[in-house]
């Protein structure tokens, strides 16, 4: 009898499947009932092939995340439940009701109400810390102490030198509750095992609290220490000038390190002295106009020369945003002058820097017509009262901001010399 020859699909084979004008499908294998649709998008998707042509899709492949093993496991774990009795109705709605499929709805809901960099940020925290523990399960085998022990592991109490990670604890504890609500409203659940399960866990501030710890950023208010911090960036020869430029425009802007690494020429009138940065570019959501000083408007002008053909004033080609990294910044501050600011100046301890030299100023702030509403405003603080929020649009003109942003420019002038040409 002639040898049969049975080929199994890899990960690099199904890699190696080129797209055609039309769907078509290829045995993957062990078990026979596994293929994979290739779609002329490129999109290739695991599924069973029954009797009377029956499918069971299964999941898409995603090349180092869901690949041929994870399908196998699956498509096994479906041909067993189907052989002792399961409809594929049945299967269907246990995907439905799975912690997945809840997940997937409420990922879904999302969309329409966060920016995308937001949902990446929630889709993260998922696929990190409860997709790999709960996607298969169906809600009904979730219960308070299942995820309580799921979490518990990324509390790190003891280890006061590493984030706790609380923060993040909690974010995910009000994403199961919105997750699970879901089923409750399909009255597939009746109780919420994620229901007062915050309780469990102290807050980030309660716990910092009691333990003496200092979460703020990490900021030089020292006029001596901040007037070398001046001279040891203007006169750093290794440093490269970009992020150099980036460094003088978190100091004299007093912008997040977010906005001054992405920031757009489209956006900046230097004529006027005006960057316009849009709402959804804006941690609260709301536009926001920088004031640019005379020494802003010099550094921005000295690095349009390298960038003028670029969107982002700060542009990079390493990067998938395209332009300047944070930690970028973050690096060449803690390495400036041999470590010198490492643990004491950090970029966005600028904002720091720049309120409390302003609070120590007050009194000259004032006889300048400069009040401390101006003060929030260039920082884009969002207002805590929600009725001032709603009626009070602007809390200071955009001259009178051009005046303090100039004052806090010649005040660190006059600590050292910028060094910044004319």
């Amino acid at each position: 009898m002639a040898n049969v020859t049975k080929t199994y699909l890899t990960d690099k084979n199904i890699r190696e499947l080129k797209p055609k004008l039309r769907q078509y499908k290829k045995v993957v294998g062990s078990p026979k009932e596994l293929y994979i649709w290739v779609n002329p998008s490129g999109i290739k998707t695991f599924f069973l092939r029954l009797k009377n042509d029956k499918t069971k899709k299964i999941n898409e492949f995603r090349d180092g995340i869901y690949g041929v093993n994870e399908a196998r496991k699956e498509a096994v774990d479906l041909l067993k439940k189907l052989n002792i009795g399961l409809s594929l109705e049945a299967l269907s709605n246990q995907d439905q009701y799975s912690f997945k499929g809840l997940y997937d709805r409420f990922i879904k809901i999302k969309s329409d109400s966060v920016s995308s960099e937001y949902l990446k940020n929630i889709k993260r925290r998922h696929e990190l810390y409860t997709l790999p523990n709960l996607a298969k399960l169906d809600c009904k085998e979730i219960t308070s102490s299942k995820l309580s022990d799921m979490l518990r592991p990324l509390f790190n109490k003891h280890n006061t030198d590493q984030p706790t990670r609380l923060e993040t604890i909690h974010r995910i504890i009000n994403d199961l509750k919105n997750i699970f609500d879901l089923a409750i409203k399909d009255r597939y659940l009746t109780y919420n095992p994620a229901f007062k399960l915050e309780d469990e866990f102290p807050t980030s501030h309660k716990f910092n609290k009691n333990k003496g710890i200092d979460t703020r950023y990490s900021a030089i208010i020292d006029k001596n220490l901040l007037a070398d911090f001046i001279k040891d960036l203007k006169y750093d020869n290794a440093m490269d000038l970009q992020t150099k430029r980036a460094i003088y425009l978190l100091l004299l802007t007093a912008n997040r390190p977010a906005n001054i690494v992405s920031a757009k020429w489209q956006d900046i009138d230097l004529n006027a002295k005006k960057w316009d940065i849009v709402a959804t570019d804006m941690k609260m959501r709301l536009s926001h106009t920088t004031a640019l000083s005379d020494e802003s408007v010099k550094i921005l002008k000295e690095q349009f020369i390298y960038s003028q053909n670029y969107k982002f004033v700060f542009p990079s080609m390493t990067t998938k945003t395209g332009y300047l990294n944070r930690d970028t910044l973050s690096k060449a501050i803690r390495t400036l002058n041999n470590g010198k600011y490492k643990g004491v100046a950090t970029p966005h301890g600028f904002r720091a820097t720049f309120k409390t030299t302003c609070t120590l100023n007050l009194s000259t702030l004032y006889r300048l017509g400069i009040s401390e509403k101006t003060i929030e405003e260039v920082l884009a603080h969002k207002e805590n009262n929600k009725i001032t929020q709603a009626y009070e649009r602007q809390r200071a003109t955009f001259n009178t901001k051009l005046k303090l942003m100039q004052w806090y420019s010649d005040y660190l002038n006059n600590l050292e010399n910028l060094g910044i040409g004319g």
